[in-house]
């Protein structure tokens, strides 16, 4: 946003500077964080895996000593792994796109958006992907690659009307905001 705000300062080169040196500290402080964090995150799994060296598979336990030290190694790192994707995404699931679509209307829809060519992937594949990766729908805290590949085609009835009840009442949005002008 700082960067977009400074398309129409290029006349005035002192302005200009300035704004380029605010980009540039901004940016600095930015990486200076991941740089601290990744550091971070990382003192925190060496501490582990000397953890892990002292009481190994080598280690005499007994068998409750053991599943707890099992259970505390798992827990280590699902709240690792979880406050890594807070800082990376900004979601303990990674997932920093939530749609109040199911999956089978956000297929449906995502369809329309490709046959009208209002979005252009080349290929369904990388759309796929992005959504695994970082979308969650209602229902599904988690989009598997697979499950999208599978369902794209197979989408009922009952979701194909949801989604033309949700693009009419986008149609009216539209209109009400025409005659708001």
């Amino acid at each position: 946003m700082q960067v977009d705000g400074s398309v129409g300062i290029g006349d005035d080169m002192q302005d200009f500077a300035e704004e380029l040196q605010r980009v540039n500290g901004a940016i600095s402080a930015v990486l200076a964080a991941v740089v601290a964090r990744q550091q971070e995150f990382e003192n925190r799994l060496t501490l582990r895996k000397q953890l892990q060296e002292v009481f190994g598979a080598e280690s005499d336990m007994s068998a409750g000593a053991r599943r707890m030290y099992v259970e505390d190694q798992l827990a280590f790192y699902r709240q690792l792994i979880g406050e890594m994707l807070t800082f990376f995404t900004g979601s303990e699931h990674g997932r920093c796109v939530s749609f109040s679509l199911t999956v089978e209307e956000l297929l449906f829809f995502i369809r329309l958006l490709l046959e009208e060519k209002v979005m252009d992937a080349g290929a369904l594949k990388p759309i796929f992907l992005f959504l695994s990766r970082h979308a969650r729908t209602v229902g599904s805290g988690t989009l598997s690659y697979e499950s999208l590949r599978k369902k794209y085609s197979g989408v009922q009835i009952g979701a194909k009307r949801r989604v033309g009840e949700l693009l009419s009442s986008l149609a009216q949005r539209v209109e009400q905001h025409i005659t708001d002008k």
